[in-house]
């Protein structure tokens, strides 16, 4: 790696003076990130630097010196490592709904994906890191970017906003009044947390799809909102992702030796308990928020688990899976 671009990690790893590092620490900190070069270079390279750049400092210790930052950097540098990470995130932004946000960043992901280039000249990134999933995923619906905007806009200005709303179903959109509260990126969609005009105090939040705003503007209109507004609390991830209980409860499954393995390797929430069945099979153990999630998911393990508890949640797996087996019971009708 040339001294240009070691310079540019060294910029970024070096602290401000309360965190001051010594020649050692901060050469082992580059080898973390890949970057190869002796101690001597490394010594080298940050009296370089210092010469280049006044607010980097040194002071001498009893074993060599110590360096920091005084300010904060004024040109912008990421440790390759970073700029791999960086690239990743907004690949995977952009496959899971977020296409409009990451082209928003455009400059950034360009120069993430310069700097791995110029690491490696002879290396296609795009070869050697990509977003996926084992699961198939649904195209993201259409969002009209100035609603996206116009909600942003009154989330960061608390203003509340008049929107044009086409329900499911519905033939016509209506006209509503609404103070949005916050959003929420699930799977291929936006969702608006808000309480429309009206709101009483400790009437529900309503979780709204952004693909079925038509048009939405502020308005300077004081509307009732709940306060100290938390979009991870109970009482709005209730309408985000259909949560069904107030608190975890026990969920008790008893599972294959696959579904075992895995969930050893990825476990269901932390906490989980497993324990060894006399049949080679597995009890696991966990408390976690009942919700349409959790059901989406134990039906597409199919016969790698079964639920034992709760039996409430036992009784609505079944039942689909029973109305599920039923189509196929039917001859498959053949068209001429």
């Amino acid at each position: 790696m040339s001294m240009r671009k070691r310079g540019e990690v060294l910029l970024k790893l070096l602290p401000v003076r309360s965190q001051a590092m010594d020649t050692a620490t901060i050469w082992e900190r580059l080898k973390a990130q890949g970057v190869t070069a002796s101690l001597r270079t490394v010594q080298r390279d940050l009296d370089r630097l210092a010469e280049d750049y006044p607010h980097i400092q040194k002071e001498r210790t009893a074993n060599g010196y110590r360096w920091w930052a005084d300010r904060a950097l004024s040109r912008l540098s990421l440790l390759p490592a970073d700029a791999m990470n960086l690239t990743m995130i907004l690949d995977h932004a952009a496959r899971f709904g977020m296409q409009a946000q990451v082209e928003k960043l455009a400059l950034l992901r360009d120069y993430a994906r310069a700097l791995l280039k110029d690491t490696h000249p002879s290396a296609d990134w795009t070869k050697k890191i990509s977003s996926t999933t084992r699961f198939v995923m649904l195209r993201p619906s259409r969002i009209d970017p100035e609603v996206l905007r116009t909600l942003q806009h009154a989330l960061l200005d608390d203003f509340a906003v008049e929107a044009s709303y086409l329900k499911r179903g519905a033939q016509e959109p209506r006209t509503y009044r609404l103070k949005p509260l916050g959003l929420s990126f699930q799977d291929s969609n936006i969702y608006l947390s808000c309480v429309f005009e009206g709101y009483r105090p400790g009437a529900p939040v309503r979780a709204l799809p952004l693909h079925r705003f038509v048009s939405a503007r502020t308005i300077v209109d004081v509307l009732g909102a709940p306060e100290d507004f938390d979009i991870n609390a109970v009482s709005a991830r209730r309408s985000l992702v259909d949560l069904q209980s107030d608190r975890p409860v026990e969920l008790v499954l008893l599972l294959g030796k696959d579904m075992y393995q895995r969930l050893v390797e990825n476990p269901l929430v932390e906490g989980q308990r497993l324990q060894p069945e006399a049949d080679g099979r597995w009890l696991l153990a966990a408390h976690l928020h009942l919700s349409q999630g959790l059901k989406l998911w134990l039906l597409s393990q199919g016969d790698t688990l079964e639920v034992i508890r709760p039996m409430q949640l036992r009784d609505e797996i079944a039942a689909t899976a029973a109305r599920m087996a039923a189509l196929y019971e039917v001859p498959q009708k053949t068209t001429a």
